[in-house]
This record gives structure tokens, sequence and C-alpha cells, in this order.
């Protein structure tokens, strides 16, 4: 593994930095999420004629899609080791197909909550981040990155 070294403390094998700092990557990325989201949703889409289930769906999926990709970054950059267990072709391979899954969970959550329970999109958005967090980082740590 590379060594991990932020303000001048080296945490290469400290295994809770690691998850402290995996949480502020979490947390930041989706405050991402959840601003992007709210963006698209009642600005950016909110007048052009999508019925309600596809503009969840539209603002749904750009916004994770470019959340996934900010917490790939600096997640690599101060959580994960990129390139050490598999050659980058192959992890970022692997990064799409567990990034693709997660929007799946994303979309079918926002799907359900929004358009069959009735909620809040705003409200649905943050529980639905909350249940795909889990999947996200449980598969980042075991198949794709050393942590």
């Amino acid at each position: 593994m590379r060594k991990k070294v932020l303000f001048g403390v080296d945490y290469t094998d400290n295994e809770l930095i690691k998850i402290i700092l995996y949480l502020f990557v979490g947390g930041t990325a989706a405050l991402v999420e959840w601003g992007l989201f709210y963006f698209f949703f009642y600005y950016l889409f909110a007048n052009l004629g999508f019925s309600l289930d596809t503009l969840t769906l539209v603002a749904t999926a750009l916004a994770f899609g470019m959340s996934t990709l900010y917490h790939y970054f600096l997640g690599n950059v101060l959580v994960f080791d990129s390139g050490s267990k598999y050659n980058k072709g192959k992890e970022l391979s692997l990064v799409f197909l567990v990034s693709i899954m997660g929007l799946a969970f994303n979309l079918m959550f926002m799907y359900v909550f929004v358009g069959w329970l009735n909620w809040q999109p705003m409200v649905a958005k943050v529980i639905t981040s909350c249940i795909v967090v889990v999947w996200n980082y449980l598969s980042r740590k075991k198949w794709i990155f050393r942590s």
C-alpha cells in the first residue's frame, strides 16, 4: 500500500483514521449529490414538462453520477489505494460496475419512495443515500481497493 499522510500524520495502517476520512468523503459526496439533485429537480429540469417520475429519475441519475466521480477521486486520495489490487483498467471497470449497481439501487428506492409512497423528493433522496452508502463502502473496500 502506498503511504497515506495528512497534515504530517502517517495513517497508512490506521483503520480508525481511514474510517473517519471515508465518512468525510462520503458525507461531502452526499452533500454534493443532494445539492445537485435539488438543483436538477427544482431548477434545471422543473419547467421542461417532465412527469414527476421522469424528473425524479433523471435528477437522481445525474446527481448520483457526478457525486460518484467526486467520491471516487477524493476516496482514492484519502482512503483507498488505487491501482494496488488491480490494474487501472480492471479497477475502473469494477468501479463502474459498483456505481451502476448503486445507481440502480438509487433509482429503485427513489421510484418507490416518490412514485409509490408519495414521499417528498428531498426526504426520499436523503433516505435513499443513507441506504446506498452501505453498498458503496462495502463493495469498494471488499472487492476493489486495498484500504
